[in-house]
């Protein structure tokens, strides 16, 4: 079966979802397809032995930080 979007983005880890979120939200009136090779959940992402660090409090924090 062929399909056809306008985006086609190729992973559902953290990238490929967030590119696929603001590419939708910049383009409401395109198709974002996004395809996985396994199960939705089952990413790279998920298994990132450091985790997804972030920095929500600037006060105390920084992206500068380094301990």
């Amino acid at each position: 079966m062929l399909r056809k979007t306008d985006f086609l983005v190729v992973g559902s880890g953290i990238a490929g979802l967030t590119y696929a979120l603001k590419v939708a939200k910049a383009c409401p009136d395109k198709q974002v397809l996004v395809i996985t090779k396994t199960i939705a959940d089952e990413t790279n992402t998920k298994y990132a032995q450091g985790g997804i660090a972030g920095v929500t409090d600037f006060e105390n924090d920084s992206f500068e930080k380094t301990y």
